[in-house]
This record gives structure tokens, sequence and C-alpha cells, in this order.
């Protein structure tokens, strides 16, 4: 049995309270982004682009999971939406991370979200260690700190980084070429 719930697990389908294994779907791209602003636009503009190749993508939206602020106060709390967004993130699809630039750095939502998988999650390296991840950023300035910072952080939990990134930022729309790109060096 142990095997088998490992074979899901592998598959992206670690959520057995929410569908039965045989019920599981595999998305070709996790698209992942912080909240509903420009950064899920450009998402849903990568989600297009990968449907006209025909693959199929998972828009995984950090701010639907409402996760407390990680403290040491609350460490124990172990929240039940952190159990869902593992279970949204697991499994072998690459991803595409859009995170917008915040005061130079990378967004709190998307930093709370990685402390608390990476103190309550036992298998937290897994979900990094050679996945491959493209980086974009949709920021009301140039964005190169966030994408720097990204890079910079995947690398060092483990992640293969693609050498592509989509920019959307200062009124230059990310490009077409850019997005076909990145899903390409993605493998899709």
């Amino acid at each position: 049995m142990a095997t088998l719930m490992y074979f899901f697990r592998g598959c992206g389908c670690a959520g057995f309270n929410r569908m039965a294994p045989w019920e599981c779907v595999v998305s070709d791209l996790k698209i992942i982004v912080t909240s509903g602003g420009k950064n899920l636009e450009l998402g849903r503009i990568v989600q297009s682009a990968a449907s006209g190749v025909g693959k199929s993508s998972k828009i995984i939206q950090l701010d639907d999971y409402e996760l407390p602020i990680y403290t040491r106060a609350n460490k124990g709390v172990n929240p039940k939406e952190l159990r869902a967004l593992i279970d949204d993130l697991e499994g072998p699809s690459p991803w595409m991370v859009l995170l917008p630039e915040y005061n130079g750095g990378l967004p709190p939502v998307w930093i709370n979200a990685l402390t608390w998988i990476s103190v309550d999650y036992a298998d937290f390296r897994s979900l990094f260690n050679r996945r491959k991840i493209a980086i974009g950023t949709a920021s009301g300035g140039h964005g190169w700190k966030a994408l720097a910072a990204m890079r910079e952080q995947f690398a060092h939990l483990g992640s293969d980084v693609v050498g592509r990134y989509i920019r959307d930022a200062k009124g230059s729309p990310a490009s077409e070429e850019s997005i076909m790109d990145a899903l390409s060096r993605l493998g899709l």
C-alpha cells in the first residue's frame, strides 16, 4: 500500500481526501501567482499559451490559501489550508512562478507560504529539488530585483530555473516569444 500511495503522490494526487486515485488529473504546468492583480492576468496569458500548444495547466493563487502569518508562537498550528496548498504543489509538473516585486524583494504572501511549507512539511525539499521552474513578474517597476531574488531562492532550494524569464513591467508587456520560449524550456 505504501508503494501505491507513493505512486499517486508522485503524480500530484496526494489529496486522497479530495479525490480518489483513479480520478487523478495531472496538469502539464502549474502556474503560481500571489494575488488577483497583474500577475494573475499574466498567469492567464501563460495558461492560454500552454493551452495553445495542447498542454493543460492549473493556476495556483496563493492568497486563496488563508495561512496565518508564520511566527514561532503559532509554529504548531498546522493550518488545514497548508495541506491543500502542498497537495496542489506536489507532483512532477514544472512550475511557472509569477511574483510581483515588493519594495525591492518578493511579496509577503510568497515568503509566508514558503516558510509554512518549509517548517511544517517533512518532504519540503522534494517540492523543489530538480523541479523545472520558469520565473516571471508583472511589476509596476522594472521587476529586476524580484527576478533576481526568485532565481537565487529557487537555485538555493535545488530547483532547475530556466534561463528565460517573463517580464511585464514599466509599460513593456511580456512578449509572446518570451512566453513560448519559457514554456519550451520547461519541456512543454
